[in-house]
């Protein structure tokens, strides 16, 4: 395999930065605390899922034995072992609080409050969970994936292949080729992504459905009959003028996941401004796919809408480092969950010098491999749960804006990161 160093696209992309950043700085909206910790508690609750309904409506959802079942077995999970954070006491989630209250839906025990569950379906084949819901406190729609649980396959394999972005056509001609196929002649040809995620993605035989439910559900519409049984902690009926936010989330392979559909939801849905908000996030594509994708924020983009990435990384996570090839990069903002509850964010990772915001510290991609046993254990998405539950801002005055808290609202300064990755000189391989 040959790498070619391509000088003059690093050199245009470094010209094309600093005009674009001539003009603007960036003003990224950062999720408050409040949406973060539903993400996680959705990314961490859709787990729980697997092999006990097959959607919204299944009737086993109904099981009070399963619910309370369900129940006792996230209280375990979420204990913390002498090595964790501050606290060494059982995490009791927002969902999970009351224990007086009474568990008898599924849905009604794994989500947020105030949540319902709109779509939920697990395609065996790819081993791939999705599922859509709607909150009706925070006004969002959101959709949350799981991938395979074998991330050694898909991340550390040598040979991984990576293809186009989108869904694959059999059809030729264009004429023969769908309004939403045509949608990603938008994408740069030579902007590829890891086949394996692509696949999880678009080769899923509910993406027809997600795609549908979301259209339906941010403008209050039902979805595959879900609205039928809402959620009883949902106290108000939603307004068919109400118009919801788009957000994608997931943990690990699912994180990856919900970048790319964000990404396809920004093409069908151009004015609408999604943000993706995910936990151990694997690098996704090459250059030109992450120079694409950064392309969309609201900072840059020249469309009424956008799409913003926010990846949290919980210490050393290696999952985050992988894979561990030099033309795969990571796309979107890195948050750092650092010892002690600081979260440090990184714009677009690499940091942008023209705009006076550092990149990820040098080394940071080496780091996990120091201690190895650690970086795999950071990576559950119970110790993501646990941080983000510990540390969630509730006092602190300075994180407040109109009633909101945040883990982080700025990125971190160059002064302040002198020992910064700098950005990835643009590679292909033959």
């Amino acid at each position: 395999m040959e790498v070619r160093v391509r000088f003059m696209m690093v050199l245009g992309a470094t010209i094309l930065s600093f005009v674009m950043a001539s003009a603007v700085s960036a003003d990224v909206s950062f999720p408050n605390s409040e949406i973060v910790l539903d993400m996680m508690t959705l990314s961490d609750a859709v787990y729980y899922l697997k092999n006990k309904v097959s959607s919204c409506n299944d009737p086993q959802a109904e099981n009070k034995t399963l619910a309370s079942s369900t129940r006792e077995e996230v209280l375990s999970a979420h204990i913390h072992d002498d090595d964790s954070v501050h606290q060494k006491e059982r995490i009791y989630l927002r969902r999970l609080q009351d224990d007086n209250q009474q568990h008898n839906n599924l849905f009604d025990t794994l989500l947020p409050e105030g949540t319902s569950c709109l779509h939920y379906s697990h395609d065996y084949d790819l081993g791939t969970q999705v599922l859509v819901v709607r909150s009706s406190i925070h006004k969002y729609v959101s959709v949350v994936y799981t991938g395979t649980d074998d991330f050694t396959t898909a991340l550390m394999d040598g040979e991984i292949l990576m293809g186009k972005f989108g869904p694959t056509t059999n059809t030729t001609g264009d004429s023969n080729r769908s309004d939403f196929e045509k949608l990603f002649d938008q994408v740069p040809e030579d902007a590829h992504v890891h086949r394996g995620f692509n696949s999880a993605v678009f080769e899923s035989n509910h993406f027809t459905e997600v795609l549908e439910c979301v259209t339906s559900a941010k403008v209050g519409g039902d979805c595959d009959g879900a609205d039928k049984r809402r959620s009883a902690q949902v106290s108000t009926e939603l307004g068919s003028s109400t118009t919801y936010q788009v957000l994608t989330s997931g943990h690990s392979l699912g994180a990856a996941d919900s970048i790319l559909l964000g990404a396809a939801l920004h093409l069908v849905f151009p004015s609408e401004h999604i943000q993706s908000i995910n936990f151990g996030c694997p690098k996704i594509g090459n250059t030109e796919l992450v120079y694409w994708l950064d392309s969309l924020q609201s900072v840059q983009s020249d469309k009424d809408g956008s799409l913003e990435v926010f990846r949290f990384v919980n210490k050393l996570d290696l999952v985050p480092r992988l894979p561990d090839l030099i033309f795969f990069q990571h796309a979107g903002h890195t948050l750092q969950m650092s010892i002690g509850g600081e979260i440090r964010a990184y714009y677009n990772h690499f940091g942008d010098e023209t705009l006076g915001y550092s990149g990820v510290p040098f080394g940071w991609d080496a780091e996990p491999y120091v201690l190895f046993p650690l970086a795999i254990y950071a990576h559950h998405h119970k110790h993501y749960v646990e941080y983000l539950q510990d540390y969630a801002p509730k006092s602190n005055a300075s994180l407040k804006e109109q009633g909101a808290f945040y883990f982080v609202q700025d990125f971190e300064r160059v002064e302040n990161n002198q020992g910064a990755e700098t950005s990835p000189t643009v590679v292909e391989s033959e």
